[in-house]
């Protein structure tokens, strides 16, 4: 068989969960929707002599990994809107000295602060959400203080015994009512929000531009309906003379919206993933798998396939991409705290302190039965209490997960892109028991085309050799775009970028993750 007939034969099913809104595409129509920026002065410096060429030839010719791509380029993305708001302030508060003096200043600079305020709140609908309750405080504090003048004074034609030992228990009252109704708002609707709310602050990929990118990709499906992978295949022999032939499929994603779509950890523009089977002297013995970063390894064996028509199995490994970060894993599945994926220190103390504040919540709950949960999960935690998953088996009397703590939902509900055969014979989860209802029944646009259309990358085309991001540069790199297929992201003080493992040494990779399986 020739590299193409191969990678026919071996090519996984990808099934999705139902509401996932990115499939895998082709990148020229993604470049068509970006721009591009150097994020250094080495970048800044070289992107001079390739001004005027076409992007998709552009980015492969550059040396340099300090660039990125931004997909989203609207008027009020953080970035630009920022810097407008910023240098026009600064010219309204020159113009203001000059013309008004002090009082002028005062006024310009108050000005811009309510545009900040206004700018910070519309950038994201999340910001948005968390304003009404800031208003319910306020106005929970102007009730509980004002009219403490008013019960302490004398009011005409009401006896101090009727003021006292009536009027003002019922206002007490009331206002402990209020209180406890707003604490269970905030415990409920608010703090759950929190951390997403931070990590939005801290992203240039924010909800708001992960629903913009959907609207993007929605325009890119129109005229382009087939799910794309692009195909690579590596012959190696080991020590023990064993022949290798390694498939590896790549999967390229407009969008990673994991944090929208199933509370995740992050978002970022642009999204590489990868499967690959690994044929030992031309038998297929495992597929490894793309996980954040990192792997998993299955034996051939262990994996589910996808069935013919006449009930026979193939030779087509059944793969689950998880709702909004597309990790693929092996079965269908719903992950509270991925193994594989080490987040950073600020995203493991947001969702730690929000189950936190969950189990509180559920251990006060004047509802009997998530007393008695909360009391049985603390005998069970002993000295693991507060450990980072000790909140994950929190249930209340619907069976509902009580801590909001970040999900991968690999269920394959959804859509399913490759080998049409017997697909009802293939296991599937109900993602949307494990979403609220606004995340599982939220509007999706697919492939019209539910089979591969299958691009070799033997020989490499040009944007390969992109080094840079292939998404917006955000303040942490887990929110920023992520490197190409070929590519390690470039850490503090690294001199050059790496080959990936998982492409220059495809059996190191094996051998790895097979030592981590072990």
């Amino acid at each position: 068989m020739d590299d193409l007939e191969l990678l026919e034969k071996y090519e996984p099913v990808l099934r999705f969960a139902k509401s996932e809104r990115f499939f895998p595409m082709a990148v020229e129509p993604y470049l068509e929707w970006c721009n591009f920026f150097p994020s250094g002065a080495q970048g800044a410096a070289e992107l001079f002599s390739h001004l005027n060429e076409p992007l998709i030839y552009k980015i492969g010719r550059l040396n340099s990994e300090q660039f990125f791509l931004r997909f989203v380029n609207k008027p009020l993305n953080d970035f630009d809107a920022w810097i407008w708001l910023g240098g026009l302030s600064l010219v309204g508060w020159i113009a203001a000295w000059f013309f008004g003096g002090v009082v002028a200043l005062e006024i310009a600079i108050g000005i811009s602060l309510i545009a900040a305020l206004i700018l910070f709140m519309l950038a994201s609908p999340i910001r948005l959400r968390i304003i009404p309750p800031f208003f319910a405080v306020v106005f929970f504090v102007v009730l509980a203080f004002v009219p403490i003048r008013f019960f302490f004074g004398t009011i005409p034609y009401i006896s101090l015994a009727v003021e006292y030992f009536v009027m003002l228990p019922i206002y007490i009252i009331l206002m402990l009512y209020i209180l406890m109704r707003l604490l269970k708002f905030y415990i409920e609707k608010v703090l759950p929000e929190g951390p997403g709310l931070i990590m939005d602050m801290l992203s240039q990929a924010t909800e708001k531009i992960a629903q913009e990118s959907y609207i993007q990709y929605r325009q890119i499906l129109e005229k382009h309906e087939q799910p794309v992978y692009y195909g690579r295949v590596v012959r190696e022999k080991d020590k023990e003379e064993n022949e290798w032939t390694i498939l590896q499929y790549h999967f390229f994603y407009a969008f990673n919206d994991w944090r929208l779509a199933a509370n995740g950890m992050n978002h970022h523009e642009g999204d590489w993933e990868m499967t690959a089977v690994y044929l030992k002297n031309n038998q297929p013995y495992a597929v490894l798998l793309s996980q954040h970063g990192a792997g998993n390894i299955e034996k051939w064996e262990d994996m589910i396939k996808a069935i013919d028509k006449e009930g026979k199995e193939t030779t087509h490994p059944v793969i689950y991409a998880a709702l909004g970060s597309h990790a693929n894993y092996s079965k269908p599945d719903v992950i509270r705290s991925p193994s594989m994926y080490k987040p950073g220190r600020v995203q493991r103390f947001l969702f730690w302190f929000d189950g936190l504040i969950h189990y509180l919540f559920l251990f006060l709950n004047p509802n009997q039965k998530a007393r008695q949960i909360a009391l049985k999960e603390l005998q069970a935690m002993q000295t693991n209490f507060l450990a980072e998953d000790a909140f994950i088996y929190l249930k209340d009397e619907a069976d509902h997960y009580i801590v909001s703590l970040p999900l991968e939902i690999a269920s394959g509900d959804g859509f399913r892109v490759g080998f049409q055969g017997d697909n009802l014979k293939e296991r599937v989860l109900k993602s949307s028991s494990y979403l609220k209802r606004v995340m599982s029944d939220r509007g999706v646009s697919r492939p019209k085309v539910k089979e591969w259309k299958r691009i070799l990358l033997n020989p490499e085309p040009d944007w390969v050799q992109y080094k840079g991001l292939w998404g917006v540069k955000s303040l942490l790199d887990d929110e920023s775009g992520p490197p190409g297929p070929k590519w390690e992201r470039t850490k503090k003080n690294q001199t050059g970028v790496k080959q990936r493992v998982r492409w220059s040494k495809p059996l190191s990779w094996l051998a790895e993750l097979e030592k981590l399986k072990h």
